[in-house]
């Protein structure tokens, strides 16, 4: 059976609400999830390619957000997972574990360096034919 998680949010129109849901990915601490909004008073997952949700496991509470693929987010969540763990409802991290997170919270908004859709490949003579093409081009007009 796939392990279910609650999460928790604070809505305008319906106060606090508690959704079960099944993350992509969960360890002990840290749950990743495409992001939830609220159509109509009920929870819906935003399809976003690309775009995912952290969310504290013990509490319910969100983490952040990372931009990028799954495996992505997996990598900045597993080193944190078992300090998350550990923090329950009620307690807090260290300051400077907070600050340390909020520097991953950062990297994560980022976008992830995209791969060049096509390997260009420059030689000398292809540089030489270029400058010889656009010297052309400029005598004629």
């Amino acid at each position: 059976m796939a392990r279910m998680i609650t999460l928790r949010f604070l809505t305008r129109e319906h106060g606090e609400r508690a959704v079960q849901i099944q993350p992509h990915w969960a360890g002990k601490g840290i749950a990743i999830h495409k992001p939830i909004s609220f159509e109509d008073g009920e929870p819906v997952f935003t399809q976003m390619q690309g775009y995912w949700r952290l969310s504290h496991i013990p509490t319910g509470l969100g983490l952040g957000s990372c931009m990028g693929s799954l495996d992505r987010a997996k990598g900045f969540a597993k080193p944190w997972d078992e300090e998350f763990a550990a923090v329950t409802e009620g307690q807090a991290m260290a300051p400077d574990r907070i600050q340390a997170w909020g520097a991953v919270v950062e990297e994560m908004r980022t976008e992830p360096p995209r791969r060049p859709s096509r390997i260009e490949i420059a030689r000398a003579e292809d540089a030489e034919l270029a400058r010889r093409r656009a010297e052309e081009r400029s005598a004629a007009g």
